[in-house]
């Protein structure tokens, strides 16, 4: 019997770029859904929920252990991705230090059997692979209420300093008995007006580099008439556009049925939709379905046009297919984005550069061509060494080569894609009077002879340090010291170190500050190709911002200028 309240604390941290132009998308659907499972157990009504709020997900490490261990968890379930993985432990462990009574169960895409240092750290007390929905309620049941562990096959538990899984079948439960109901008061857009809808769970497709076919067999889906409520309810509540997250949005069995229903009730095209679909699988009535309804961009992946590629990462599509339905869908009015892969079994050079042009026809497609990731739980990952691939061990495990596709040959695609198509962000301007790339979140950091041992503080996950006042030269000793702490406080975050100068001041000062960041563990965001080729850095950059009524040598800023793009992204 339950005495008093539970508090349980869904933790899930938001993917960080180095941009200033947009929020960062968290989409914490995993804690809706497994709250709504914990409500429906009889012990559901003594649970009391919380969730970081959008501005509270902006947070540096610091702000955000505050702000938990105030709320006083009695569990903390955490989702885990690659782009948060490790920070979360990070946090975890820091909470558990202050509040060791605290009961931690982690699960999320990042949870695998194989992964590569989740179990080498006794942090949480459980971790569930896959579907958290059919076993959380047990797992949760045995922590709070000292009842039997459940014997599942997809659950570790801690026991001592190892974690040991359990042997019993998982339960599988079905789309409609895992989401909120319709009208549940969580099931809404955003403030800009932007829904996410999961329609159908698992994939039909068994490609070797994704999650998927490891998570879930058998996919299950919710019937068309469900999928319509839905629609209808988040219209009224102000959707404006609706992303239907589903691996593959046409291999609902009702997908036919749905395009109808969608176009009725968006007949006035107050919604714009976006799905995922297996293009060669459609037919021009779908297709014509599809920008009725009021689709107005479909991804489709192709990934390679090299057919014994395909075939070992079983990826069976036809080209022809994919090509004519391309063009009628962009004939049809809809953005076409088109993925294609380097780095996969078998690739070669000629490979990528072919599949770029082929794609390249499609003149209203956007072309997206991602470096390959050898994710934990992967059958990829499993035999990574039949196909000599190399990657990083640490996230985001982008691989760097492999037994037909060198690092040279990786390096070379990427000078192609930044020539041929916007890539992500890249810093406008290192050196300047104006910066447009700094970060809202600007501290200026005390130089003065009893400031030598003061490193300061913030509040977010997106800081500029503003070093500023004249000979900073003859201070670089405490603005390296600044540096090295910063990143050592806070390594997770992004960090623009801004150097604010009277005069003209020696170049060496920046090398020195360069030197110091290159000297920190590395950033996940500095994993991926497009920073990576170049030896530059993405997460921890060096700005020089120029005084309005300071007089600065044009060779001077320009040297400035150069050195820092040679060293950041």
């Amino acid at each position: 019997m339950i005495q008093k309240n539970r508090n349980i604390f869904f933790l899930q941290l938001p993917r960080l770029e180095n941009t200033v132009s947009s929020e960062e998308e968290n989409l914490p659907l995993a804690g809706f859904y497994l709250s709504h499972i914990l409500k429906r157990t009889p012990e559901g009504h003594k649970y009391i929920f919380r969730f970081f709020t959008r501005d509270e997900e902006t947070l540096d490490n610091a702000n955000l252990v505050k702000r938990i261990i105030d709320w006083q968890p009695d569990v903390i379930c955490a989702t885990l991705y690659l782009w948060n993985v490790e920070r979360t432990l990070r946090i975890l462990r820091q909470i558990k230090t202050i509040r060791p009574q605290v009961a931690i169960i982690c699960g999320g895409p990042e949870v695998s059997h194989d992964h590569p240092f989740l179990f080498k750290a006794p942090i949480a007390d459980a971790f569930v692979v896959g579907e958290g929905e059919g076993v959380l309620q047990d797992v949760v049941r045995a922590i709070l209420h000292e009842g039997a562990r459940p014997d599942f096959k997809q659950t570790a538990w801690r026991i001592g300093d190892k974690y040991i899984f359990g042997k019993g079948e998982t339960p599988v439960l079905e789309l409609n008995e895992v989401l909120p109901p319709a009208k549940d008061q969580g099931w809404r857009p955003d403030s800009l007006g932007m829904a996410y809808m999961e329609t159908g769970r698992g994939c039909p497709m068994r490609c070797s580099y994704c999650r998927y076919p490891q998570m879930r067999r058998r996919p299950t889906y919710l019937k068309p008439e469900e999928v319509l409520e839905r629609v209808k309810i988040l219209k009224r509540r102000g959707a404006n556009q609706i992303r239907f997250i589903d691996p593959t949005f046409n291999a609902n069995p009702g997908f036919k049925q749905i395009l109808d229903g969608l176009k009725i009730i968006n007949k006035q095209g107050s919604i714009r939709f976006f799905g995922e679909i297996h293009a060669d699988d459609l037919d021009d009535d779908e297709i014509a379905g599809l920008a009725a309804a009021g689709f107005t961009e479909i991804e489709v992946g192709v990934q390679s046009k090299d057919r014994e590629v395909l075939r070992v990462i079983h990826r069976p599509i036809g080209i022809e297919g994919i090509e004519k339905n391309i063009k009628l869908m962009t004939q049809a009015g809809i953005r076409v984005t088109v993925d294609l892969m380097y780095g996969l079994p078998l690739q070669r050079l000629e490979d990528v550069t072919s599949s770029l042009l082929w794609a390249r026809q499609f003149k209203k497609s956007h072309i997206q061509c991602m470096q390959t990731l050898l994710l934990p739980g992967t059958e990829l990952r499993k035999f990574r060494d039949r196909w000599a691939v190399k990657a990083f061990e640490r996230p985001p495990y982008a691989v760097k080569s492999t037994a037909t596709l060198s690092h040279e040959d990786i390096c070379l695609i990427e000078d192609l894609l930044n020539k041929r198509q916007a890539g992500e962000v890249m810093t406008k301007r290192f050196a300047g009077f104006s910066l447009p790339d700094l970060f809202k979140e600007r501290v200026v950091v005390p130089l003065g002879p009893g400031d030598l041992n003061t490193i300061p503080t913030g509040k977010t996950s997106k800081r500029a340090l503003i070093f500023q006042g004249q000979d900073l030269y003859l201070k670089r000793d405490k603005i390296q010291n600044v540096v090295r702490c910063a990143i050592s406080d806070e390594p997770d975050m992004l960090w623009q170190f801004v150097v604010r100068p009277e005069e003209e001041e020696p170049l060496d000062l920046l090398k020195d500050m360069i030197n110091e960041i290159r000297r920190q563990p590395s950033h996940w965001l500095d994993h991926f190709a497009h920073v990576a080729c170049r030896e530059r850095l993405a997460a921890r950059r060096v700005f020089v911002s120029l005084k309005k009524n300071r007089a600065y040598s044009h060779d001077w800023i320009r040297a400035a200028e150069t050195l820092l793009e040679d060293h950041f992204f």
